[in-house]
């Protein structure tokens, strides 16, 4: 009887574990796209200031934004529509925007980059 009553509860907490521990991908969203890119953006930049890179590159491939070298993954059904190589160093920033779309919705986002200073921003 007590072994029985075991067997059940281990098989509850098996199958309930997955829908009560939340999902990274589902949680992730345009915001935390948006800040990590910002904390990498500042970091590569920091690199090439203070001479440990002479620049980096700033593209978007598959479900993936890559800026130098590091990595941010895109919100769930999220990937680039275009490839777009943008290339920052200190003189100068080459102007070009990187375009994702998501593959449910159609929705769309635009990475873009203004010529010179390297300003930026994310529009829907």
């Amino acid at each position: 009887m007590l072994f029985e009553t075991m067997i059940v509860l281990a098989i509850c907490v098996v199958l309930t574990v997955p829908a009560i521990l939340p999902k990274y991908e589902h949680a992730r969203n345009w915001q935390n796209v948006k800040q990590e890119f910002a904390q990498k953006y500042i970091k590569e930049q920091q690199k090439v200031v203070l001479g440990r890179a002479l620049d980096f590159n700033i593209y978007g491939e598959g479900d993936t934004l890559c800026i130098g070298d590091e990595e941010i993954k895109l919100p769930k059904g999220w990937c680039t529509s275009n490839y777009v190589h943008i290339n920052w160093r200190p003189t100068t920033v080459i102007a070009g925007t990187i375009r994702f779309y998501n593959r449910m919705t159609n929705e769309r986002v635009s990475l873009i980059f203004q010529l010179g200073g390297g300003a930026y921003r994310f529009t829907t």
